[in-house]
């Protein structure tokens, strides 16, 4: 959902949207322009001097959006985002939902026979329907008409340092809504869910009534049994047909505990006993996940874990982040500016209840 140099080579879509974000920035210079050319005549010198150079050049822009990818990259739990982007679906801003079909039962009566004339049936299969919605982020910020004094040195330092600050709080939300979702957007019935609440992820309750584990302080032989095919991680990977989960993420409190030393004892007495590696190192070959990662956007036991699969998982585009200004009609109105995107977040469960994502917490 960020428009870079490599997504723009190998997305269409995404390039029309670029086309798109450019029309409206060439729009609003247009519009300046006009607006000074038809007051200049009764302008006082200083709020002519102050609107004279109002336009937005291509080297403003490219230092907005440079500082969007910049920015992108310091939101704690973006790191999840950015890893899932990978699998990007990009729409039409027009949509705003992805649906997409179950497949359902049909008639197992295949027949084996010489003649090949033996009876079976010509029914269809039926269909049941599941769909995300796709939300639009806007946020704005300004720059006093005065301030920018015609957007010298000053004044663009200005509109970046305000952008930097509402950029930080337009992150939080997208990171908060492909996590947790938002209860206030439905679309057509669908709900706006995240990572951890989508109807569609697996859930693995790790409190005492469930699991009773927490990847904070458990030993090697716990996780060992957490993880392997009877305990509750690897037999909800089973129940799921996953081979493996691409990447699992956990607090910083998990991964301390995971990345402790794992001490073997080589003989009787004090002094015998030497380091062999870190829990993780033994514990992964038989975690049924290629990759374990930490985040400070999970807490305590929680974890996050999915394959990177595209018909698991993507995250849906209809517009990517951009910043564009917003028209100035009168020669002492603020340079207003407007970050938007579209963006939501579809997880799938296939025709037998099956899902690739998974999420674990102290759910009771």
């Amino acid at each position: 959902m960020f428009y870079t140099a490599e997504t723009l080579a190998t997305n269409s879509r995404l390039q029309r949207q670029w086309d798109s974000l450019w029309a409206t920035r060439n729009i609003y210079n247009t519009q300046h322009n006009l607006m000074i050319n038809q007051y200049q005549s009764v302008m006082d010198g200083e709020t002519l001097a102050a609107n004279q150079s109002g336009g937005f050049s291509k080297d403003f822009w490219k230092e907005v959006d440079n500082n969007i990818i910049q920015l992108r990259d310091q939101e704690t739990g973006m790191e999840i985002v950015n890893d899932l982007m990978g699998l990007q679906t990009v729409l039409p801003i027009g949509k705003t939902a992805k649906l997409y079909n179950v497949v359902g039962d049909i008639a197992d009566d295949v027949s084996i026979s010489i003649d090949g004339q033996a009876p079976y049936s010509h029914d269809h299969t039926d269909y049941g329907s599941d769909g995300d919605p796709i939300p639009v982020f806007t946020a704005g910020f300004g720059v006093n008409w005065r301030h920018a004094a015609g957007l010298s040195t000053v004044g663009i330092d200005l509109v970046l340092d305000s952008q930097t600050a509402k950029m930080r709080q337009f992150n939080k939300k997208v990171v908060n809504y492909f996590l947790n979702g938002d209860a206030s957007i439905s679309v057509e019935g669908y709900k706006g869910q995240g990572l951890k609440n989508h109807r569609n992820t697996a859930k693995i309750d790790l409190g005492a009534s469930g699991a009773n584990i927490d990847l904070t302080t458990a030993d090697l032989p716990a996780l060992l049994a957490f993880f392997g095919f009877g305990g509750a991680f690897g037999q909800t990977a089973f129940n799921n047909k996953v081979d493996a989960y691409d990447v699992m993420w956990v607090s910083y409190e998990a991964w301390g505990n995971l990345i402790k030393p794992v001490v073997v004892s080589v003989g009787a007495g004090a002094g015998n006993s030497v380091v062999n590696g870190r829990i993780i190192d033994t514990l992964l070959p038989y975690a049924g996940v290629k990759e374990i990662r930490p985040t400070y956007a999970l807490k305590g036991t929680e974890f996050i874990a999915y394959q990177r699969r595209k018909d698991v998982v993507t995250p849906l585009v209809g517009m990517a982040t951009g910043v564009v200004p917003k028209p100035r009609f009168m020669p002492q109105e603020n340079y207003n500016f407007q970050i938007m995107s579209a963006a939501g977040l579809q997880i799938t469960r296939d025709g037998d209840g099956k899902s690739g994502v998974v999420y674990g917490a102290k759910l009771s």
